[in-house]
């Protein structure tokens, strides 16, 4: 049994329309793997960036606030998914690192591409950087309005990094839709160093060492059908491209220093900008 079909699917709400998208995809996801969904609002402190001292029964109306920003995000999980269990809970601090603990008692952190506040934030630099490479358990980002089944997940592999993570997530989640699985490689080089290399007595074809690194994932999900692709552009372009004919787009990272920072610079900031379906940033 996999380490995360008991876990709840955690999702983040403001009550933006694009965390309400966000929602209803960590629903179905729930739904699918017979899992909880865990709606989340932060709350943060009155005093960050507000006067010191708040009008009288702020905390309250702000507490009011956020009750009814959780019910309405039940509402949208619940409305068609009568088996689904919710649950909701407010949690005041701040929200990056509010969203980086709560993401350690899930499966994935589930979030919308922009809100308010600070959600508003989450594509716009520091935060996302802070939350994904913080964050213990895959961040999915939800782009845009759910789009209909494409039939297939994307995952971006790379040769220099230890690729268990989003390989795992990617086979696990092409296996429960029934979808095929698209590994890409980008291998983004100049027609002069190509030659070059494949000249060098130690140069291994960036499709066979594909091909070999799927092998055992292939045993062992033998039921979904692999596509190997790889291709000489920018990682970000190739990416990009294949996310219009994809349910997921699945890439890794690691973080670093103190920060935590979300190691895929212009690549991960394109995908995250540009990608046309949900993205998952895996730790790695």
């Amino acid at each position: 049994m996999n380490e995360t079909s008991q876990q709840p699917v955690i999702v983040g709400t403001d009550g933006s329309p694009t965390s309400h998208a966000a929602v209803s995809w960590a629903a179905d996801e729930a739904l699918r793997e017979g899992r909880p969904l865990r709606i989340v609002h932060v709350q943060e402190p009155w005093t960050l960036g507000l006067p010191d001292i708040p009008p009288p029964m702020a905390d309250e109306a702000r507490s009011v606030e956020s009750r009814e920003i959780l019910d309405e995000a039940a509402a949208v999980a619940a409305e068609g998914r009568p088996d689904l269990v919710v649950e909701t809970e407010n949690i005041q601090g701040e929200t990056v690192r509010a969203l980086r603990l709560i993401s350690e008692q899930g499966g994935e952190l589930v979030l919308g591409s922009r809100g308010r506040g600070r959600f508003a934030e989450l594509l716009l630099g520091s935060t996302t950087l802070r939350v994904a490479g913080h964050a213990a358990r895959p961040v999915v980002v939800v782009r845009g309005e759910p789009a209909s089944r494409r039939g297939e997940i994307v995952v971006g592999v790379a040769f220099d990094h230890d690729q268990t993570g989003p390989l795992t997530y990617a086979f696990e989640a092409a296996r429960r839709r029934g979808a095929r699985l698209r590994a890409v490689h980008a291998w983004d080089v100049t027609d002069t160093f190509a030659r070059q290399a494949k000249e060098d007595p130690s140069f291994i074809d960036p499709l066979d060492r594909l091909t070999e690194l799927l092998e055992s994932w292939r045993g062992r999900y033998p039921d979904v059908k692999v596509v190997e692709e790889v291709v000489n552009e920018h990682p970000a372009a190739t990416l990009t491209d294949s996310s219009s004919g994809a349910d997921l787009l699945v890439v890794g990272t690691h973080g670093r220093g103190a920060l935590g920072s979300l190691l895929l610079g212009s690549v991960g900031h394109a995908v995250l900008h540009h990608a046309r379906c949900p993205v998952v940033i895996v730790p790695v």
